[in-house]
């Protein structure tokens, strides 16, 4: 017997399903922003319940227990650490409004008149008092709703917390119930379209910490050299006015600029006045830092959003939504632009996700071009682009890591070390740049070989070429002027060269032997395009690490990332174009 449903009765029931759904979520609003706080906070949690999980074998539960008693202790000892500073300064702040009164009756007998305006100064700020009075008498006639509230908040805390533990605990059963829910067809759009989100609030929320962390740190250490009273709670009012996009860090510098107003610095022998203008000079900057170098760097280009916009909606969910709605307005008007982006491609019937996770879809418009300029010149690094990276020390420490490979995902320990020295490659490279200016650069050179001897590894110059990037030259040699940017020493790159037959590919070849400066300092770079004879956006720099990424940047070259050496997506999203390989070129230029 056929039970099939047909199109007019599968459409009756989605109508009588939606509008069921909307009567539920209108009864149950108070529960919405609750809920939505639980998902957010179970979000945030998992990555360290699994942290816990993997590197003490506990059951979940009993993780995610020792969480929220390392929450329940952090929430304690912060009033306590923060109470006697702003005890601090309420008690500095002495304001004698009775010895105001000669000042106003001054004001009031001196009226000046600006062409048609007439401005009685002495009213003005009369009523502005009268209007501080009245704002703060509400908050001691309002103690009883406040204790009354109480006990409505406790219920939601609870229950709050509730939720977060059955979704962390349970996580993985939701996340296989989705997906056996999701049609065949489209479980390969929709992982993908999950995994851009996971980014996306990934991303910001990972981001918006460090940079909490690195803003407060500045604050601290500008306002303790200014000499401004409490300097570590402004820092960390800072740090979390960093989780309020646009107008967090203005907010952030109005309590600084009032202490500075009233205290002035506790050794520097100015006025309070030329003190505030310190104070608002170091905010300024600090958040110019942040706009311009950190938010891109820190928070990515998943959450970066053009400001009207963060603040529009910020606004908007302010109003709608309170605190909560203020501190998530940035993820969230990027997942809406990332399910609209979704859905108009599918409208048009368009390939939802036609570029690579991390790339620019506008960088290269045609071939030859990226974001409008003609590439006339294309620089390589080598290790990682052109030559197969060295994994004979990766190798050598994770097959003797022993009971520590055990604390790894998969117990594969190889993906953190690649990381890590990937990290290393700039602040290894300013060292190598100090003992270069010292004449002893040679000699650690020397070392280097010496223990690589002794581990019993491949010499540091042995280079393998990636398979079919000889191939790759040959057709960008045709279009394109070709040049070798690397670290490596020139002996050892005209030896590999030569070896490799690949000399007459590349017009220059900056090795460090011909600069003082290496990557990610953006001197090698500089070079080549002076020795090119172009323009710095005439040239495109390819690299496998964020040194090279960084360097381009700063030399004003495009940059193209490759995956086939130690760099991985979310170091590299500072490229105009991430590709899995250097074969991958021809496609696009």
């Amino acid at each position: 017997m056929d039970t099939r449903w047909s199109s007019t009765t599968k459409l009756i029931i989605l109508i009588i399903v939606l509008v069921f759904s909307a009567a539920v979520l209108v009864r149950l609003e108070q529960a919405i922003l609750p809920l939505l706080l639980a998902f957010v906070l179970a979000y945030l949690l998992k990555p360290a319940a699994d942290w816990l999980m993997r590197r003490t074998g506990w059951p979940r539960g009993f993780a995610i227990i020792v969480i929220y008693l390392i929450i329940l202790f952090l929430l304690i000892l912060m009033p306590l650490a923060v109470t006697p500073s702003v005890i601090s300064v309420i008690s500095s702040i002495n304001i004698d409004f009775e010895s105001l009164n000669p000042l106003l009756e001054s004001l009031d007998s001196d009226i000046p008149v600006l062409g048609p305006i007439v401005l009685n100064l002495g009213e003005v700020l009369q009523q502005s008092l009268q209007g501080l009075q009245s704002f703060v008498t509400p908050f001691a006639s309002g103690a009883v709703q406040v204790v009354a509230g109480v006990a409505t908040s406790l219920f939601w805390v609870v229950f709050v917390f509730v939720v977060v533990f059955w979704l962390i605990k349970d996580s993985y059963k939701l996340e296989g119930w989705i997906v056996s829910h999701i049609p065949p067809a489209y479980q390969g759009e929709i992982s993908l379209l999950l995994s851009e989100l996971g980014m996306i609030w990934g991303s910001f929320f990972r981001g918006e910490l460090v940079l909490a962390i690195t803003v407060g740190f500045m604050v601290w250490i500008s306002m303790a050299v200014l000499g401004i009273n409490n300097a570590l709670l402004l820092a960390i009012i800072s740090g979390l006015m960093e989780f309020i996009p646009t107008i967090g860090p203005i907010i952030a510098a109005i309590p600084a600029i009032l202490i500075a107003w009233f205290t002035g610095s506790s050794w520097l022998p100015l006025s309070h006045f030329v003190v505030v203008l310190l104070v608002i000079l170091v905010y300024t900057f600090i958040f110019q830092l942040e706009q311009l170098y950190l938010l891109p760097r820190i928070v990515g280009r998943r959450v970066r959003l053009h400001p009207g916009v963060v603040f529009v909606g910020t606004i908007i969910a302010a109003v709608e939504f309170g605190v909560l709605g203020v501190l998530l307005a940035a993820p969230v008007i990027a997942s809406v632009r990332l399910f609209g982006n979704y859905v108009y491609r599918k409208m048009l019937d368009l390939e939802p996700f036609s570029t690579l996770p991390g790339s620019d879809p506008v960088a290269i418009e045609w071939r030859g071009m990226i974001r409008g300029q003609p590439i006339a010149a294309i620089f390589f690094d080598l290790d990682g682009t052109i030559i197969d990276t060295d994994d004979d020390m990766i190798e050598h420490v994770a097959d003797n890591m022993g009971l520590l490979r055990r604390i790894f995902p998969g117990r594969n320990p190889r993906p953190f070390l690649r990381h890590l020295l990937m990290l290393g490659e700039g602040p290894i490279n300013r060292v190598l740049t100090t003992f270069d200016r010292l004449d002893i650069d040679d000699d650690l050179f020397r070392l280097n070989d010496w223990i690589r001897r002794a581990l019993g590894l491949s010499r540091s110059d042995a280079m393998t070429l990636i398979p079919g990037v000889v191939s790759t030259l040959d057709e960008l040699k045709k279009s394109y002027r070709l040049a070798v940017v690397t670290t490596r020493g020139r002996t050892v790159v005209d030896r590999f060269l030569a070896d490799s037959a690949l000399e007459h590919m590349f017009e220059v070849v900056i090795t460090r032997d011909d600069v003082r400066r290496l990557k990610p300092h953006p001197e090698p770079v500089l070079r080549a395009v002076e020795l090119m004879g172009l323009e710095a956006e005439q040239c495109v720099m390819v690299g496998d690490t964020s040194a090279d990424v960084l360097a381009a940047r700063a030399a004003e070259v495009h940059v193209i990332a490759v995956l086939s050496g130690f760099g991985q997506t979310q170091d590299l999203e500072d490229a105009d174009v991430i590709l899995e390989t250097t074969s991958e070129l021809t496609d696009w230029l």
